[in-house]
């Protein structure tokens, strides 16, 4: 039979000579057919060696029959002949070749090495499939690796977990990669030898998780503290979190005060879950482990409930504050709050001004909400309104000593016992204690009781000696007063409305014990 040089498939395939003459006819068909049956049931796997019949021959590929239902195809390239560049097989040639791959129902074949590497590392790339590698040089930021005949690059911080100290001492060696850049069909890979590692370690991790359900109790050791949370190691390198709320009842501002790295410690599975990082595109979801430590002691707000009840007068300690009130201990475990609106009868005042960390005070019970855990406490409560009883302890015309709180320009407040805080007015000052109106705060002050106004609660004082005139007003440009104003400077002065010792910063319908006098004064200096 003379040699073919075209071949067509069709449902009987025909030969042509060169000449273009029709010398056969055969069925092909058949021949398929005829073979399959003889194979039988066979399996294919990849990488595995086979054998078959070359059934077309076309510009870029050839079909082989190798016994499979699929059809079997390997690069016409690697049918030519290198010398020549020519086709060296003809269809109904036998060959051997290795399975590659398989994309859809076509099986992949290969006979060389350098289409076989190619191939397959295009194959590894999309299926993140491991690849072996020999390190060959260390070259400028990495190492140049050969993978299949194939020239690749490993930067220096995928070669290892942790530093390289010595990179030569590489060279040589072989390492299963994951390909993580596969470009200009085989010519432009990057390696990474960790990246591999870190999805071994990820399905391990997804592996022990699946196993995982809540209320499982853990043993686990500490592998971080953070201020959020402490991360534990419940084996196989699987950590969790246990945030800084689930540490213990006893609060506690740092993970760090109560643990420390390396520390064995019992867990109890709250959640398994998935959580995505929405910042990476396309990124898989990683299972989130929560766990609690407190939750497998005894809870010590159940077992305070006994004594902790609406109305019931208590001791405690202040263990912090905020801007909104101060907690405070009860028993170990369990904290109340005292809001700053309850801490004394002084109003518009800061926490400070009543309290401070280390304090133990007295405190009722407002509230009780065992679901949440919270106490609602009040030192008002558990004392007595001073200006109810203020007359057990002040009169008018008696001389205290108090505390300078601040001054104004309109007065001095001063911080007097029970709970009291009076003004000393600046036209109230004597002669003899001229420059007191620029007291500073925590001086102390000794002065006379002149007004008790237990509606208004307040209490005013005065440091002028018996008979010492108040100091004349000074005298401003003002608009022409009304006929009703002139009237009442006419009439007798016992009988005149009263005036304001400050018109424009001391306000009638204000507390002497008012941070807003007092900031209104500091305003306006």
């Amino acid at each position: 039979m003379e040699r073919v040089s075209k071949v067509m498939m069709s449902d009987e395939m025909k030969t042509v000579s060169e000449a273009g003459n029709e010398v056969e006819v055969e069925d092909f068909s058949q021949l398929l057919k005829e073979q399959e049956q003889s194979v039988g049931e066979k399996t294919f796997e990849k990488g595995q060696i086979v054998e078959g019949v070359i059934v077309q021959i076309g510009s870029e590929a050839a079909y082989v029959n190798i016994g499979a239902k699929a059809e079997a195809m390997i690069p016409v390239a690697e049918l030519m002949n290198p010398e020549d560049g020519k086709v060296s097989h003809v269809v109904g040639d036998t060959i051997k070749a290795k399975i590659i791959g398989f994309d859809g129902s076509c099986i992949k074949l290969s006979r060389s090495n350098k289409v076989v590497g190619s191939i397959a590392l295009e194959e590894a790339y999309h299926s993140n499939l491991a690849v072996k590698a020999r390190v060959k040089a260390v070259i400028k930021g990495g190492f140049e690796l050969d993978v299949f005949g194939h020239r690749a690059f490993c930067p220096l911080s995928q070669i290892q977990k942790g530093k390289v100290e010595k990179p030569e001492d590489l060279v040589g060696q072989s390492f299963d990669f994951k390909i993580i850049k596969f470009a200009k069909k085989g010519r432009d890979l990057v390696l990474s030898h960790t990246a591999l590692l870190d999805d071994a370690n990820n399905l391990k991790r997804e592996e022990v998780l699946a196993k995982l359900k809540p209320g499982m109790v853990l043993d686990a050791k500490v592998v971080s503290l953070q201020d959020y949370g402490a991360f534990v190691d419940i084996g196989d390198g699987v950590d969790g979190l246990v945030h800084v709320s689930e540490i213990s009842y006893q609060h506690i501002n740092k993970p760090s005060e109560l643990l420390k790295v390396g520390q064995e410690v019992k867990v109890l599975v709250l959640n398994v879950e998935e959580k995505k990082d929405d910042s990476k595109k396309n990124a898989k979801p990683t299972m989130k482990l929560s766990l609690s430590m407190k939750r497998l002691e005894s809870d010590p707000f159940a077992d305070a409930l006994e004594n902790i009840k609406v109305g019931a007068h208590l001791s405690g300690k202040v263990v912090r504050t905020t801007n909104f009130g101060a907690f405070v201990e009860l028993a170990p475990g369990v904290e109340g709050l005292v809001h700053v609106s309850e801490l004394g009868w002084k109003r518009n005042a800061r926490v400070e001004d009543f309290v401070k960390v280390g304090d133990t005070v007295e405190v009722s019970v407002l509230s009780v909400d065992p679901d949440s855990h919270r106490i609602s406490l009040s030192c008002k409560s558990a004392s007595e309104n001073p200006w109810e009883v203020i007359d057990n302890y002040y009169k008018a015309g008696q001389e205290v000593t108090g505390v300078v709180e601040s001054a104004t320009d309109f007065g001095v407040f001063v911080k007097l016992e029970h709970g009291i805080t009076a003004l000393l007015p600046k036209s109230e000052i004597g002669e003899a204690f001229k420059g007191l109106e620029n007291a500073k705060k925590g001086d102390s002050l000794t002065a006379k009781i002149i007004v008790i106004d237990k509606d208004r609660k307040r209490v005013t004082l005065s440091t002028k000696a018996d008979g010492e005139k108040a100091a004349a007003p000074r005298r401003s440009q003002r608009p022409a007063r009304h006929d009703d104003e002139q009237r009442e400077e006419r009439r007798p002065r016992e009988e005149r409305r009263p005036r304001r010792e400050n018109s424009e910063s001391y306000d009638e319908s204000a507390s002497f014990n008012s941070f807003g006098s007092l900031f209104a004064g500091l305003k306006k200096k």
